[in-house]
C-alpha cells in the first residue's frame, strides 16, 4: 500500500493559508476555513491535481475579494465628494449660558467687567446672572466669598450692595451709645471681631460685644485673673482664638551680686467664645526673659498656625534687647527668635501666612522675615531676606517709633457660616505711623503713610535682585519703591488725625475732626477711584463739551488728568499720572457699561478724588533729608452730620466713636452700624 506524501508545494500552501487574514469558505465540500488546522490536514490528503485546482480556486476568490473592496472604496470616495459634510463651528458666544457663565467665573473680575463693556451679548448675560454680578461686586469692593455660608447668591449680592451703599452715603441703620463704667487711664484699647477691649493700668481687662442690631443688649465683662497682663491680646475669630500675654516679675539672687528682676512671660491661648483654654493648644507657651526689664510691653499677631510676639521694655532704665518670637500656637513649637538693639521693634505685621514685616526704628527700614514652614526646613533665619528703606532723615533727627497696622490679617480659610463674605486681606491697606524725634528731644513730629499689602509683596518681584538669604540684604531706597505705591500725610492733616491705627479696616481709613465736625473716610480702593472719576465725568458732561471732557479726563488706559475735587479743600495739582493699582489695571470707562455698580449716582457728587502725581509731603520741620513724594490715589467722603469724637475705630460692620473724659480715659462709645 503506497502512502501519499504531500508535496513541499502543498505544505507551503497550507502554511501560507494558515497565516492569511481573510477566511475563505470552500462550499459544502470543505465546511471550514483556511485558517483552521483541519484545512492543513485536509489539503494533505488531496492528490496533487486537486491541490493545484484548490490553489487556483483560492486565487480566484482572492481576486474577486480585492475587486469588491476597490469598488466599495470608489463608491465611498464618490459619495464624499458629492455630499460634503461641513464641520460645525462652535464659538465662545455660541456656548450655552451656563457654560459661558462658568468660563467667565475663571477670569479676573476686571476682565468680566471689560467683557460686559465690549459685547452686548455678554453684557446681557452678566447683568442677568446673579452669580456673575456677585463675583464682580466682590472684586470691586475688595471682598471674598465665604463658601461655608448657605445663603443663596442673590441674597449675598443684595447684602453686599446694601452694605456698600450705606458706607458710601453714611447711611447707618442705627446709632447706639455704650457707657463705659470705669473712667480710668487705659494702656491699650482696640476693636476687632466685634469686640472692643480696654486694658487698664494694673492689668484689668474689660471688654464688650459690639451689637449688630439696635435691640441687642450690651454687657461689659471684666477679667481680673491676669494681674500681670501686658497685652489685651489678638483675636482670631475664624479659629475662635484669643491671645493674652502676661509677664510676671521674679526676683533672682545670683551669689553676692545685687538681686535683679526678670519676668516670666506666658501666652494664654483661650477660646474667644467662652474664655476657656483653647482645646487645640497642646501645651502652654511660657519662657523667662534672660535680661532685666523695667516694664515689659508686648504685641501679638496670628495668622493660621503661626503666632508672632514682640517683647520690649517701655522704660529706658536697662535698655535690654528687643525680642521677636515665632511659635506654632497649636504645638507650642518655637520656630524663630530674633534679638535686636533696644528700641528697634515695636510692631509687626503678617504679609502672608509665613512672611511678616518688622519696622526697624534703629535703621529706618522695613524688614521682611520668613517663618520656617515645617520640620523639613532646618535653616532658622537670623536676618531679614529683604529690606525696604524709609526716606532718610536730616541731620539731628532720629526715628523714635514706627507703628503699623492692617486689618484683617491673612487667614488659612473661613470656618464659620455667619457671614456671606469677608474683606480680602491681600488687598488691605497698611498704615505706617512714624514718630521722628530731634536728637535733643525738643521736638516730636508724627507722619503716616498708607500702602497696600499687595504692593509690598509685589516689591519682592520688582526688586528680586535685592533678596538675599546668605547675608544681610542691601536695602531698596525709598525713591525706587515708595513714591508710586504710597500716600503720605502729616500727623494732623486739614484738622484730622491721620495716625490713628484703630481707624483702619480693609481699604478704608476713618478719622474724626479735632473738635466737633464731620467724619471723614478715605478709600484707597483703586476701583473706587475709577468709579468716582466716571461719576464726575458724567456730572461734568452736563455743563461742558465732549472735547473739554476728553482733554481733562485723558484717553490712555488708566491715565487721568483732572482738576481734582472741583475746588474742594483737597484740590490737587492736576498733573498727569498712571493710576497705581493692586489689581489688574482697568479703564474707568469700563464702568459706564456692563453690570450696574451702584443703585444711585448721587453719593458720588459729594465725593472727592485725589490722584496727585508725586505729591510732596508737608514737612515744615525739615525732618527728612529730601522731599518725600507719594502718588497712591484715593477718594474722600465726608459725613453730612457732625460728631464730637476724639478717636475712631473701624471694623467690617461698624464705625465706633470714642468720647474721652480726660487724657487716656474713655467715658462713652457711639456705635454707628453699617451692616
Amino acid at each position: 500500500m503506497n502512502e501519499h506524501i504531500p508535496s513541499p508545494r502543498s505544505l507551503s500552501l497550507a502554511q501560507d493559508e494558515l497565516l492569511h487574514d481573510q477566511a475563505i469558505a470552500l462550499g459544502d465540500q470543505v465546511p471550514f476555513t483556511l485558517r483552521s488546522r483541519k484545512m492543513a490536514a485536509f489539503v494533505a490528503t488531496m492528490s496533487p491535481e486537486r491541490q493545484e485546482a484548490l490553489e487556483v480556486q483560492i486565487a480566484q476568490q482572492r481576486a474577486a475579494l480585492r475587486l469588491r473592496e476597490k469598488r466599495r472604496a470608489r463608491q465611498m470616495a464618490n459619495s464624499s465628494t458629492t455630499t460634503t459634510t461641513r464641520p460645525v463651528k462652535v464659538t465662545l458666544l455660541g456656548l450655552p449660558p451656563e457654560i459661558l457663565t462658568h468660563i467667565l467665573l475663571y477670569l479676573p473680575f476686571t476682565s468680566v467687567v471689560i467683557c460686559g463693556g465690549v459685547n452686548r451679548h455678554l453684557q446681557v448675560l452678566i447683568s442677568e446672572s446673579a452669580e456673575l454680578r456677585y463675583y464682580v461686586h466682590l472684586g470691586v469692593y475688595g471682598m471674598v466669598d465665604n463658601p461655608c455660608c448657605d445663603l443663596p447668591i442673590s441674597e449675598r449680592l443684595n447684602r453686599l450692595l446694601v452694605r456698600e451703599r450705606r458706607w458710601e452715603e453714611f447711611d447707618f441703620d442705627f446709632d447706639k451709645i455704650i457707657d463705659v463704667p470705669i473712667v480710668a487711664e487705659y494702656r491699650q484699647r482696640q476693636l476687632y471681631a466685634r469686640v472692643f477691649s480696654i486694658l487698664y493700668e494694673g492689668g484689668v481687662l474689660r471688654r464688650v460685644q459690639i451689637p449688630s442690631g439696635a435691640d441687642e443688649e450690651v454687657e461689659w465683662r471684666e477679667i481680673r485673673a491676669l494681674p500681670f497682663l501686658i497685652n489685651s491680646g489678638k483675636r482670631v475669630p475664624e479659629q475662635d482664638l484669643e491671645v493674652l500675654i502676661t509677664a510676671q516679675p521674679q526676683t533672682v539672687y545670683t551669689g553676692a551680686a545685687k538681686p535683679h528682676t526678670i519676668h516670666e512671660v506666658q501666652v494664654h491661648l483661650n477660646r474667644l467664645s467662652t474664655g476657656e483654654p483653647h482645646p487645640n493648644a497642646q501645651r502652654t507657651i511660657s519662657f523667662k526673659m534672660r535680661e532685666e526689664f523695667g516694664r515689659p510691653w508686648g504685641a501679638a499677631e496670628c495668622a493660621g498656625d503661626n503666632l508672632l510676639l514682640v517683647l520690649r521694655d517701655e522704660t529706658e532704665e536697662h535698655k535690654p534687647d528687643d525680642r521677636v518670637y515665632a511659635y506654632d500656637w497649636r504645638t507650642g513649637e518655637r520656630k524663630l527668635e530674633i534679638n535686636a538693639p533696644f528700641n528697634s521693634y515695636r510692631r509687626l505685621l503678617f504679609l502672608t501666612m509665613h512672611t511678616f514685616l518688622l519696622p526697624n526704628a534703629s535703621n529706618g527700614e522695613l524688614e521682611y522675615w520668613r517663618i520656617p514652614e515645617g520640620p523639613s526646613e532646618t535653616h532658622t533665619p537670623d536676618q531679614p531676606f529683604f529690606i525696604l528703606s524709609l526716606p532718610p532723615l536730616s541731620s539731628g533727627n532720629v526715628f523714635r517709633w514706627i507703628f503699623l497696622s492692617a486689618k484683617p490679617q491673612p487667614a488659612d480659610g473661613l470656618q464659620t457660616a455667619s457671614k456671606p463674605f469677608y474683606t480680602d486681606p491681600h488687598r488691605a491697606i497698611i498704615i505706617v505711623e512714624i514718630t521722628i524725634q530731634s536728637v535733643d528731644r525738643s521736638r516730636m513730629t508724627v507722619f503716616s503713610f498708607f500702602v497696600h499689602r499687595s504692593s509690598l509683596m509685589e516689591c519682592l518681584d520688582t526688586f528680586s535682585a535685592f533678596i538675599s538669604s546668605d547675608e544681610r540684604p542691601t536695602p531698596v531706597p525709598y525713591d525706587d519703591w515708595g513714591p508710586s505705591v504710597c500716600r503720605w500725610f502729616s500727623g494732623y492733616a486739614n484738622g484730622y488725625d491721620m495716625g490713628s491705627l484703630g481707624g483702619m479696616f480693609g481699604q478704608r481709613y476713618a478719622s474724626a475732626a479735632m473738635g466737633v465736625g464731620p467724619l471723614i473716610v478715605f478709600n484707597f480702593n483703586p476701583i473706587d477711584v475709577a468709579r468716582v472719576l466716571v461719576a464726575q465725568k458724567r456730572h461734568i458732561s452736563k455743563a461742558r463739551t465732549g472735547d473739554e471732557i476728553n482733554q481733562n479726563m485723558g484717553q490712555d488706559e488708566g491715565d487721568q488728568n483732572i482738576e481734582e475735587n472741583q475746588g474742594g479743600q483737597y484740590a490737587g495739582k492736576g498733573k498727569k499720572m498712571s493710576l497705581q493699582t493692586s489689581v489688574p489695571r482697568i479703564r474707568p470707562e469700563h464702568f459706564t457699561q456692563g453690570p450696574q455698580i451702584t443703585s444711585s449716582s448721587e453719593p458720588w457728587l459729594q465725593t472727592k478724588v485725589v490722584i496727585r502725581a508725586l505729591d510732596p509731603l508737608d514737612d515744615p520741620g525739615c525732618c527728612f533729608e529730601n522731599v518725600v513724594y507719594s502718588s497712591l490715589p484715593y477718594t474722600v467722603r465726608l459725613s453730612q452730620d457732625k460728631y464730637d469724637f476724639q478717636h475712631l475705630f473701624l471694623d467690617e460692620e461698624h464705625i465706633l466713636g470714642a468720647q474721652l473724659g480726660g487724657r487716656r480715659r474713655i467715658k462713652q462709645l457711639h456705635v454707628l452700624h453699617y451692616g
